[in-house]
Parts: C-alpha cells; structure tokens; sequence
C-alpha cells in the first residue's frame, strides 16, 4: 500500500474489519470487536502521528462504539 511508504495509515470507505486489520500492523496491537453490529461501520480518514487512543477517540465521534486497551489487546465494543 502506497500508504506505508508516507508514514500514513489511510482509510477509505473501509469496515471496521479492514480498519482494525489495518490499525493491528500500523500500532502493534491485537483488535477484538466484540459486538457484531459494529462491523457493518464504515470509516474514511487518514491517520499520521496519532496514538492508538487518540485514533480510536477520533474514529468514536462518526460511530458508537466504546474501547479499552490493556497493554497491547483493544478491546472494542457497543454501548
């Protein structure tokens, strides 16, 4: 992906899926959702320097969704 060649992980249009499977090699990190609605969700960004939290605070103001990381497991949820 042209992405990782400018330091951008970029999104578009992509489910919350692609999206976590994205974010899993971008950050280092294991992504669980644990509700199944939430993989109907579609996203569109670019992220450049944000932090794992950062980003996922970013992505909760165009979807409800509620997170918690522990260590490098994320944890992703419903309300």
């Amino acid at each position: 992906e042209s992405s990782w060649r400018y330091n951008k992980l970029i999104f578009e249009g992509d489910t919350f899926r692609q999206l976590a499977d994205k974010m899993e090699r971008w950050y280092n990190v294991r992504i669980s959702i644990r509700d199944k609605k939430l993989l109907q969700y579609r996203f569109k960004g670019i992220f450049e320097k944000e932090t794992i939290q950062e980003a996922l605070l970013a992505l909760q103001l165009t979807n409800n969704f509620q997170f918690n990381i522990n260590s490098n497991e994320i944890e992703i949820y419903g309300n």
